[in-house]
């Protein structure tokens, strides 16, 4: 282990930062919501998912591919990648939650990987075990998508571990890249048909200096758009220019309909980054208008992404169905990482409010509360209760995925604004950190029980009595809320961040209170899929009901009248961990039962109302008790 800051992305020396995230070996996490899932994490999910990786060939072809073991090669072309980002998210839950069984696989997945590594820097099993030919059939083969996770891996490696041997690989096979690709005479201009590289490449130019990488990232970003990507196939059949987000450059991009929302998400937090560090004026204006769009007509309540099977790509504006709904694990993923480096640029609030809806909904959902089996897909209903976790998917990207991701979670509870030189408190997240600000240290802890009720206390000590600002963000959607400190009250907007500033001893406290009651919500009313029907939020959290707590009818049969549900909130303890239910009132037409025919005439009739109580519960904890019956959006009058 390393005692210095481990950054997931060092900002540091970044010019056009405006805020920078907390190290998260400096960030303890502490409440009981996240805290057993970073433990799970590092004791349960991440050690199972090396087994798997093991026994499903993907760590073979490493040895295969560096001659230490006989055979061809096994799975799908970028099993690499999976690998890859297994090493990165131990590496860095291993910075602040230690597990010697966890340090002892990737040790050996390390060694694994450079030992695959060809004299001239390249990685690739799949290439080299079947002996093809470099970069030729890039639309497709996803060789610089695994050189991206191969570098993330590493710098996580070096920061965490204090181990360079990986990331010494990684700069070797970077300055091949630097080498082959770019606008110069004799290189190749072109990029990988699924964008990563761009994040992974402007992170070793954080860590390494090397401005090489950031021109390379800077040519990726730019050459994407012009058709040359869709133009660099071998073998196999051209994508179209939508799929891998190559119709339009950037500065021109408007729509992302047919595109495959996982590369469009990577793209765009790779363009952020570049902003991050060119300030270039009108990359900025193309990731805010595409935001834009994004947010608002193509994402699910659930803050899912991706509305198609065919190409698990973007639909049209406001084409997002339910049961038929995609939204990738993947795709919620890199949502998070583009959504938190929107905010790094710009430090407005209403990113960091998406990230947390992601993490608490679509994300969160991907994996099981025991942290042993995954969703690829997130639909927003399951009537046939046909859906199930799995242990582990043949193109196993998102169980990798979502783990480095919840890996990530201590690094965005607090940040620095470099604007307000002010401490931010981003996510109500049980946790202590230590950090220091003009040569004085402060320790700074949260105590709250959210999401489940809405009061936080964030306590201050200063190594010595200092006045700085502290900034604390207020949800949009809280009522009323109540801040103090030391019992002075203070007033504060929903939907941006409260700035406190005094001089701060120890024993300073800040108690913030909201209320947080369920609310009905109705989408827009061109979606189709959801057009007179109503779903439920609580605070940051989507609901939906259950089959196996709604017996008495079949979910699709559920009306409410808004004006008598009566929703009761009711804490359960002994269910799913514990989660805070929502009970209410509704009724069902029992002439339904009688309908045996799929067409039939029109004729006003008095329907045969029942009453029935129902319950729901938040939509990450769905599916963790078997398959049943599930919808996020009910029927209403």
């Amino acid at each position: 282990m390393t005692n210095t800051n481990v950054h997931i992305v060092n900002i540091s020396r970044s010019r056009y930062a405006v805020i920078e995230p907390f190290p998260i070996n400096r960030v303890k996490v502490t409440d009981d919501f996240w805290r057993p899932r970073l433990e799970t994490l590092a004791s349960v999910t991440l050690p199972l998912q090396f087994i798997k990786i093991v026994e499903t060939n993907r760590l073979e072809n490493f040895r295969v591919a560096s001659g230490r073991a006989k055979g061809a090669y096994k799975g799908l072309l970028f099993n690499d990648s999976d690998v890859y980002k297994w090493i990165e998210a131990s590496a860095y839950i291993l910075a602040y939650n230690w597990n010697e069984e966890l340090y002892k696989m990737v040790t050996t997945a390390i060694e694994e990987v450079i030992a695959a590594q060809q004299p001239d820097g390249y990685i690739n099993t799949y290439i080299t075990i079947n002996n093809l030919k470099r970069w030729a059939d890039l639309a497709w083969s996803h060789e610089l998508y695994c050189a991206g996770h191969l570098f993330q891996a590493a710098i996580a490696v070096k920061r965490s571990l204090g181990r360079a041997e990986l990331y010494a690989a990684s700069l070797k096979f970077a300055d091949l890249l630097k080498d082959t690709f770019g606008w110069d005479e004799g290189k190749l201009k072109t990029a990988d048909g699924h964008p990563e590289v761009e994040i992974a490449l402007i992170e070793l130019y954080r860590e390494s200096g090397k401005k090489e990488y950031l021109d390379l990232v800077e040519f990726f970003v730019e050459v994407r758009g012009r058709g040359y990507i869709t133009n660099t196939v071998m073998s196999r059949p051209k994508p179209s220019p939508e799929y891998v987000v190559d119709h339009k450059p950037i500065r021109e991009l408007d729509d992302v309909v047919g595109s495959h929302a996982v590369r469009v998400l990577y793209y765009m937090a790779g363009a952020t980054d570049l902003y991050i560090e060119n300030g270039d004026k009108g990359l900025w204006l193309a990731l805010e208008r595409l935001w834009r769009k994004i947010i608002d007509k193509k994402m699910y309540i659930t803050y899912g992404f991706g509305s198609r099977y065919e190409g698990e790509a973007f639909g049209e504006d406001y084409e997002l169905p339910c049961e038929r709904a995609y939204s990738e694990t993947c795709a919620s993923v890199a949502a998070a990482m583009w959504a938190w480096r929107m905010f790094l640029a710009s430090g407005k609030p209403e990113y960091v409010e998406i990230l947390e809806s992601i993490l608490f909904n679509s994300a969160l959902a991907g994996i099981s509360i025991d942290g042993t089996k995954y969703f690829y897909v997130n639909p927003l209903a399951d009537y046939h209760a046909k859906h199930q976790r799995q242990p582990w998917f043949e193109c196993a990207c998102c169980p990798p995925n979502i783990a480095r991701l919840l890996a990530y979670l201590p690094s965005m509870i607090y940040s620095f604004s470099r604007v307000d030189r002010s401490i931010m408190v981003n996510l109500f997240i049980g946790s202590k950190a230590m950090f220091e600000v003009d040569g004085n240290r402060f320790t700074i802890s949260i105590e709250t029980s959210y999401p489940w009720y809405g009061k936080t206390i964030i306590k201050i000590e200063p190594e010595k009595i200092d006045e700085i600002p502290i900034m604390v963000r207020i949800p949009s959607w809280a009522e009323n809320p109540t801040i103090l400190v030391n019992e002075k009250e203070f007033s504060g907007e929903p939907g941006k961040y409260i700035k406190i500033v005094k001089a701060w001893d120890r024993g300073d406290r800040i108690a913030i209170e909201f209320k947080m009651r369920p609310k009905f919500i109705k989408s827009h009313p061109y979606v189709e899929a959801s057009y007179g029907r109503v779903a439920i939020k609580r605070g940051p959290m989507v609901y939906c009901i259950e089959g196996v707590d709604n017996k008495e009818f079949d979910v699709r049969d559920l009306i409410i009248d808004l004006h008598s549900a009566n929703l009761t909130e009711i804490f359960r303890s002994d269910i799913l961990n514990g989660v805070m239910t929502i009970v209410g009132e509704g009724y069902v037409d029992e002439t339904i039962r009688h309908i045996n025919k799929l067409y039939y005439e029109y004729i006003e009739d008095v329907p045969k109302i029942k009453k029935v109580r129902f319950v729901a519960i938040p939509y990450y904890a769905w599916n963790n008790r078997g398959a049943t019956q599930m919808t996020v959006w009910m029927k209403t009058r």
